[in-house]
Order: structure tokens, then sequence, then C-alpha cells
């Protein structure tokens, strides 16, 4: 009976202890669940993380690839207006005729000696007088708003200049009226077609291939000056030169845009204004009885301009 009695209590201990190993080995397994689930929902976590980088990444990689394009695009645009630009001022060029006469020396046409054969001092002194060196009918019938051309030997600067009525047709149209950044050389509409004016400006784009006016920065130099001392400006009646005598850096309000004057102390104040704010001096004078014009070009400084002054000779 003792005997049934501790038998059953061993049974009833041992289906206790059972029980316990039973929880204790169905605990693991519920907890073997649970960081299951954590670690799924971690892997899903980074996985969606992963697609949004890489979807940003692709977004960002598209846009790159665009702008790549774009700018491809733009330096493509920006090099055949380059290239066409210079391609028809150089066709324009066979209607310049022959060079330039340099001051002090006599024109083909002019005579060094008189009928004695003895030098003529006076022709081989003075300045000579204007020709025509240009086909000017030739550029009008391309088209009717040429005026003239303009040139500064042994550089880049050689161009047919325009007289619109407003200042703004000629910044990105060429001399044939092609739509291009070049645009073309074109006088203030303000002033007379003939340079008849005291004071005549001039305008051209200062272009990062070297073309139209973008060599007038060369100025910034004395020895430049020295080299390249004259302009000259080919008209209806004629050839004419002018001298530089001031080179420098001015804001779009200057006085140096100015027009309009007569002969008296305010335009002999104006002049020496001009003279005055050279980067250097020229050496060469100027007077209320000369005549002047303005190279005027942009710079990097999209509020200030170079130019460069000039006075009549011939």
């Amino acid at each position: 009976m003792n005997e049934r009695r501790k038998t059953g209590k061993n049974h009833s201990a041992g289906n206790t202890k059972q029980k316990e190993v039973r929880k204790k080995a169905a605990a693991p397994s519920g907890q073997g669940d649970r960081i299951s689930s954590r670690s799924r929902r971690r892997a899903e976590e980074a996985r969606r993380k992963r697609r949004i980088q890489l979807l940003i990444q692709g977004v960002f990689l598209g846009f790159c690839i665009c702008l790549l394009c774009f700018s491809i695009y733009q330096l493509t645009s920006i090099f055949l207006g380059y290239r066409s630009g210079d391609k028809e001022y150089e066709e324009l060029r066979q209607y310049v005729l022959e060079e330039p006469s340099v001051p002090g020396n006599p024109l083909p046409d002019t005579p060094a000696f008189g009928e004695s054969g003895e030098e003529n001092a006076e022709s081989a002194d003075s300045s000579p007088t204007p020709m025509s060196r240009i086909d000017l009918d030739a550029l009008q019938e391309i088209n009717s708003e040429a005026i003239g051309w303009i040139e500064i030997p042994d550089t880049m600067i050689s161009y047919p200049m325009v007289h619109a009525a407003d200042n703004r047709y000629y910044l990105s149209h060429t001399f044939r009226k092609e739509s291009n950044k070049s645009g073309s050389i074109f006088l203030e509409t303000s002033n007379s077609a003939d340079f008849s004016d005291l004071h005549t400006i001039i305008y051209g784009h200062n272009m990062k291939n070297g073309s139209m006016f973008a060599g007038l920065k060369d100025y910034s130099s004395k020895s430049y000056l020295t080299a390249h001392p004259y302009i000259y400006i080919d008209l209806t009646d004629g050839s004419h030169c002018y001298q530089i005598f001031s080179c420098h850096e001015a804001d779009i309000s200057d006085g140096c845009y100015t027009i309009g004057y007569e002969h008296d102390d305010v335009y002999a104040a104006f002049l020496e204004s001009l003279k005055s704010a050279s980067l250097f001096d020229s050496g060469v004078e100027v007077g209320m009885e000369d005549s002047v014009i303005t190279l005027s070009t942009c710079t990097k400084n999209g509020t200030r301009r170079f130019v460069v002054h000039a006075k009549k000779i011939y």
C-alpha cells in the first residue's frame, strides 16, 4: 500500500516534470518564431531601403545623363553657331578689295614725286586722302542696312558694319540676318550712319572663340596698342583711319556712351575724360576739333564694358 502511494507520488511527480520539460521545450520554439519574424521584418526593411536607394541612384543617374546630354547639345549648338558665323563673315571678306593705307604713307594712286621728279614732301608727309577699298554696293545688295566696313590690321577684327532702327536686332543676328549669337558689328542707332557726328559708337560681342570684338580686350596692354594703333573705317565716301588714344573698362551708364556733341568746351571736357580714364597714356593728343569713335564690347562682368576710343586721322 505504501509502495503504491510512493509509486503514485513518483508517477505524479514524473508527470509534472514531463510537463515542465515540455513547457521548457516549447518555450524555445515560440521564442524562435518571434526571432524569425523579427529577422524577416529586418530583412524586408533592408530590402525596402535598398530599393529606395536604388531608385534614388537611378533618378540621380538619369538626371546626370540628361544633364550631360543637354550640355553636349548646348556645346554643339555653340560650336555650330561659332562655325556658322565665322564662315559667313569669312565669305563676306571677299568684298574687301585692298589693304588699308597706313597714315603718313601715300596711297597707291597718290604720286610720291612731283612732275619734276623731285619728292613731293607735302604728299609724303600729309595724311592720305580717302579712297574706297571695299565693294559697298555688293554688301548693300546682301543687306540694305550695311553702311561700311571696320578693320584693325593683323587682328581678327575685319567685319561689315550695319545701322538699324534699334540696338537689339543685331545682337542676335548676323550680317545676312541669320539668327546667331555672334550677332553683327553695328552702329549706335542714335548716331548718323555716315559718321558725321563728333562721337560715334560701334558695338560688337566679346565671343569666346576670339571673333567679333573679343580682340578689344587685348588693348589692356600698352604693347598691344603700340603694335595695333589704327582702326580703319570704310564708308560710302571712302576709307578713313582713326588713331587709338584711350582704352579702359566702363560701366554701361558711363559718360563715354554720350553722343550729340558740338565743337565746344563741353566736348573738350568729354574728350579729356576719355583720355584720363585710359589704362595708360597713349601719347596721342585729342582736342575739340577731332571726331572720335568708341568701340565697345562686353566683359565677364555683366555690368561693365571694355571700350577703345580713337580719333579721326583721315
